[in-house]
């Protein structure tokens, strides 16, 4: 796995030694208890009487996992960082894509700062997404091929993140206006932080996330 890392302390103002033990704990007592759901969504997966049940539990788990790494990433973490917890992203999603000669690479091409730890939890989960289902679907049928990860400001005010592919062909503009479950949840976690998604033109694999920047 490529990676191309900026430095992520360029833009950091040092919280106080009280802020920053209550962030680490608040943290840590999230990530103890999204593994507690992960565990409990397994268990019931398994337990599952239909084929369709489990593996809408499964993605459910998987989804859930993400964030718990994310948050995980911020405990080990001085600051919250959008370059760790889409890190542990790509490692996560190794095990899906390596076996399948999938290459994952993540690029971020300047110091990107000004982002709080809900809008670094909820990008993570979203980018999660977006190469989850490039992963499921537009490398169907034994295709092999690369999804790039790229992070950098849009503007002085905003973050873009990009995420591409060179696998099968997306949809249609006009079968995808109202989209799947997927893309219906990363419209809903980019409004919950107020950014867009702007889809692949026809013909193009490529997701652009557009995100302000929280003030400093």
């Amino acid at each position: 796995m490529a990676t191309a890392y900026a430095n992520p302390s360029a833009g950091y103002r040092a919280l106080s030694p009280e802020a920053e033990l209550l962030l680490r704990e608040t943290n840590h007592r999230c990530s103890n208890d999204l593994q507690l759901v992960v565990s409990l969504l397994a268990l019931q997966s398994r337990k599952a009487a239909s084929d369709e049940t489990r593996q809408a539990l499964i993605d459910t788990m998987e989804r859930v996992a993400i964030l718990a790494r994310a948050r995980a990433s911020l405990k080990e973490e001085r600051r919250p960082t959008l370059e760790a917890a889409l890190r542990q992203v790509c490692e996560a999603l190794q095990s899906q894509a390596e076996p399948r000669s999938i290459f994952l690479s993540l690029e971020t091409a300047s110091a990107v700062s000004g982002l709080s730890a809900v809008q670094v939890t909820t990008l993570t989960l979203i980018v999660n997404e977006l190469a989850t289902n490039a992963i499921k679907h537009a490398f169907a049928q034994d295709r092999s091929g690369r999804i790039r990860i790229v992070v950098r400001p849009h503007d002085s005010r905003s973050l873009t993140i990009i995420v591409d592919d060179d696998g099968l062909p997306f949809p249609e503009i006009a079968s995808r206006t109202t989209g799947g479950l997927g893309l219906g949840l990363v419209r809903r976690l980019l409004e919950s932080i107020g950014g867009v998604v702007i889809l692949p033109a026809n013909g193009s694999k490529c997701f652009e996330i557009r995100v302000p920047m929280a003030s400093h």
